[in-house]
């Protein structure tokens, strides 16, 4: 089936085959025939890079027979790195391009002597596609294209930029996004010497705003000094694109700062933060403590041949779904008993009742976390919630 048409390709149906051409000192120049368009779109994009004197390894065709391959290559990759030159220079502006940053990092291994090609599938960004979801990723690959960062140089003066991509390119056919890092910036992607930051992608996936990927990687960066102070004009230059948004602190507190911390809270992290004013003034400086979510324990299993008489078999440990451990990480933060806990579980056993719980006590959880009720009794408070949320839970014994 033929795709939307693309520049020097079209179908030759003499052969069956795409045909790839270009334009060289005003003449078309033949390039071949391929077995699919996307092949011939890249034969077309390489040869008119080496036309123009420059050396293009990273530019190679993408064979549709090696896609699954790459793609099932690149998924296997569970933690990603960047320089923290990169972790410090606000790279995106929306969700959709922090998630697309964070897979094109995925496609990179150790050793590689130059940043590959990243194929990603939409079906990795996209729960469907097509109308709205097509202006959003066109919207998303122009700005990325257009995107700089600027390098440090030794002298203040000096201005380096570097751009962020130099191809991407969607196809419909196989539904693939395909796109090459700027040659400049791939340095600070694969040469990775001890100032560099590790994340996690499915956690990078599963985060809900741009702000919040930009202080997952800050965070991550800042963890191994922890606790670390950091001005809130300098906070907000790192999470903001746009710098008049949200220019009172109390605004950006409550819109950036407060969802973020609670979001990252969800995931491994374990963050609480101190704000910290001059002279009684304004909000001008946040000390962050960010820790890890401890691991849980593994239960060790005990063989039934190898114990004494004289022991006493433990009681079967109880099998928790994700979402269950999800709520008992929750309530164990907002200090509930490991009884009252056990008691929560027994009766709150669906998964819409427990996505619920997780919904209800948030707001509780975000508040003590920002200290935001300094005073409150948090374990009073989340048992007053449940109490109005679930009656069957003082029904359980």
């Amino acid at each position: 089936m033929q795709s939307a048409s693309i520049k020097g390709v079209s179908f030759d149906k003499s052969k069956s085959k795409w045909k790839a051409r270009t334009q060289r000192d005003g003449k078309t120049v033949h390039v071949g025939h391929f077995a699919t368009q996307l092949e011939a779109a890249a034969a077309v994009e390489q040869a008119n890079y080496l036309a123009n004197g420059i050396e293009t390894t990273n530019l190679q065709p993408v064979l549709p027979a090696d896609h699954e391959a790459i793609v099932a290559r690149a998924q296997r990759t569970k933690v990603v790195a960047q320089h923290n030159t990169l972790v410090e220079t606000p790279t995106t502006t929306t969700l959709l391009e922090a998630k697309i940053f964070a897979l094109m990092l995925r496609c990179i291994r150790r050793g590689d002597l130059e940043a590959p090609t990243a194929v990603i599938p939409l079906n990795e960004l996209f729960p469907s596609y097509g109308g709205h979801q097509h202006e959003l990723l066109e919207a998303a690959m122009l700005r990325m294209m257009s995107a700089t960062i600027r390098v440090p140089e030794l002298n203040e003066e000096a201005v380096h930029l570097v751009s962020l991509c130099d191809s991407m390119r969607y196809d419909p056919e196989t539904k693939l996004l395909i796109a090459t890092f700027g040659k400049a910036v791939t340095p600070y992607l694969i040469n990775l010497a001890g100032n560099f930051t590790t994340a996690d992608v499915d956690e990078l996936l599963a985060i809900k705003s741009n702000s919040t990927h930009t202080l997952y990687w800050l965070f991550r960066s800042w963890q191994f000094k922890s606790p670390h102070t950091v001005s809130v004009e300098e906070l907000r230059e790192l999470t903001m694109p746009k710098k008049t948004q949200y220019g009172r602190y109390s605004d950006f507190r409550s819109k950036v700062l407060q969802p973020s911390v609670a979001e990252l809270n969800e995931l491994s992290f374990d963050i609480t933060y101190t704000e910290r004013r001059q002279r009684g003034k304004a909000v001008t400086y946040i000390t962050f403590n960010i820790g890890k979510k401890p691991q849980p324990v593994k239960q060790l299993e005990l063989s039934l041949e190898a114990v004494p008489s004289t022991v006493v078999i433990p009681t079967p440990v109880v099998i928790l779904t994700p979402l269950q451990q999800k709520v008992q990480t929750r309530l164990q933060k907002l200090k509930l008993t490991e009884a009252q806990i056990r008691k929560v579980l027994q009766a709150v056993a669906t998964e819409t009742e427990l996505t619920k719980l997780l919904k209800e006590t948030f707001p509780t959880l975000r508040d003590f976390e920002t200290k935001a009720k300094p005073g409150e009794n948090v374990a009073a408070a989340t048992m007053a919630i449940l109490k109005s949320t679930f009656p069957a839970i003082w029904a359980a014994k």
